[in-house]
């Protein structure tokens, strides 16, 4: 993109350059002509002898020098040295000067008492020459520092504007070649900030297809090894809660929590993988609605006996007038509130909870009504909080910072909110991790 400016600019210095000689070269002849002009006007119908103290003094005041003849071509006097022989030519030289010889002739020829009848007046060419340099040096230079002054802003402007387009297109290859992460920059209020600007957008929009492309690719692989493997996996678990079963019936035991909650989480266990099932095969289950009493104490007999044994904290916290008793599976009927799917809610609050005992070693929970027709969880954990470079996609499947992990829990959870018509979300509080459910209650069938 240079080359071309700075072949422009040189050839505009040329022309300037030329032009400039040329002008110089008319105005000085223009001068030369209105000088021998003067001359001529003053000395062609002169009464006055032209001897040699009046030929001197006008040479000096005219600054050329004046050569007089006769009739016969003879000099008469002349201001230059040597000059002997007629002049006939417009040129003269010397042996170390060059000259311009004008003539014009005298009106009253030979009635003048000097016997001057043409007069020859010869300018010095060096004087001509520095003529013309002083009439061209003012165009020349205004024309060349003008020419100087923009290209220099130009290539100024230009070589910023070519490292922005190499910057661009860096910025379009690293695209090309896959690298669509978008930083902060502030563009500029011009067309290339613009296009700079759609690029950046464009990368932004790839990178969110490109992901979308892989979550689909990956839920559509895990459809398909998910199908094979819980066929297998359901058999596998019928089996285990009938030996559970019939170790209970045949086994006495005080222990009358542990076997009962490995059967709940059996049972839990196998309406997971038929829900699995349905979704490799491209269905849904049908929604079951459940008090609210009912899905609380579900997930606090679940997950009290884990928290036990991992030496975590577990609070569970709810408001007494909102009639949940622990101690009882279902609330009074005047203060009963229904999920629409309870297993839906159960197995999101679950995964919430679940988390948050695999982060911290204190974790509360919260249960409340925001609104008359909204039930909220509040999770809060003591642990190290969320990874920067998950934060923002926390809820997409295959998100996870754990190294075991495969980030499914959270994106079952975003959507078991959209199912119930709720939200999930999560924030820092007072140096605590906190996820927040809410879902819409129902009416019961």
């Amino acid at each position: 993109m240079l080359g071309p400016l700075i072949g422009v600019a040189l050839v505009a210095a040329v022309i300037v350059a030329l032009a400039s000689y040329r002008l110089g070269d008319r105005w000085a002849v223009d001068d030369l002509q209105e000088r021998f002009a003067g001359i001529k006007n003053t000395l062609a119908d002169s009464t006055f002898p032209l001897n040699a103290t009046v030929l001197d003094s006008l040479a000096e005041l005219t600054q050329t020098d004046l050569v007089t003849t006769d009739d016969k071509g003879r000099v008469k006097y002349s201001t230059i040295d040597g000059i002997e022989s007629p002049l006939q030519s417009d040129r003269l030289r010397t042996e170390d000067k060059r000259y311009l010889v004008y003539y014009f002739d005298t009106r009253r020829g030979k009635s003048r008492s000097d016997d001057v009848s043409r007069v020859a007046v010869v300018f010095d060419e060096r004087t001509l020459s520095a003529s013309r340099r002083r009439a061209a040096i003012l165009p020349l230079a205004t024309g060349l520092s003008t020419i100087v002054a923009l290209s220099s802003i130009t290539l100024l402007m230009q070589s910023r504007l070519v490292g922005r387009i190499a910057r661009l297109q860096r910025r379009v290859g690293g695209i090309a070649a896959g690298e669509f992460s978008v930083a902060p920059n502030n563009y500029a209020a011009d067309e290339l900030g613009q296009l700079s600007a759609a690029v950046d957008d464009m990368a932004g929009q790839l990178d969110r297809l490109w992901k979308r492309v892989n979550r689909q690719q990956s839920e559509k692989l895990l459809h398909q090894i998910a199908g094979g493997m819980a066929h297998q996996l359901r058999n596998s678990l019928t089996g285990a809660r009938m030996a559970v079963e019939l170790h209970a019936a045949e086994c006495p035991s005080d222990d009358r929590e542990s076997l009962p909650v490995a059967i709940q989480q059996i049972e839990l266990s196998e309406d997971y993988v038929r829900r699995l099932l349905l979704v490799a095969s491209g269905r849904q289950d049908e929604d079951r609605p459940t008090e609210v009493n009912v899905c609380w104490n579900d997930v606090r007999s679940s997950l009290s006996p884990i928290a036990r044994h991992w030496h975590v904290e577990l609070d569970w916290g709810y408001d007494d007038s909102l009639g949940i008793n622990p101690s009882e599976s279902s609330s009074q009927p005047e203060t009963a509130k229904w999920i629409g799917d309870g297993p839906t809610w159960v197995a999101a609050v679950t995964n919430l909870v679940h988390n948050a005992m695999q982060a911290g070693d204190r974790v509360e929970v919260r249960l409340d009504f925001p609104q008359p027709d909204m039930v909220r969880v509040r999770v809060r954990d003591n642990g190290a909080g969320i990874d920067e470079s998950v934060a923002g996609e926390l809820f997409e499947p295959f998100v996870t910072s754990k190294p075991e992990g495969m980030g499914l829990g959270l994106s079952v959870v975003r959507r078991a909110a959209e199912r119930l018509e709720g939200a999930a979300r999560w924030y820092r509080d007072d140096g605590r991790t906190v996820f927040e459910f809410t879902a819409r209650l129902s009416e019961p069938n």
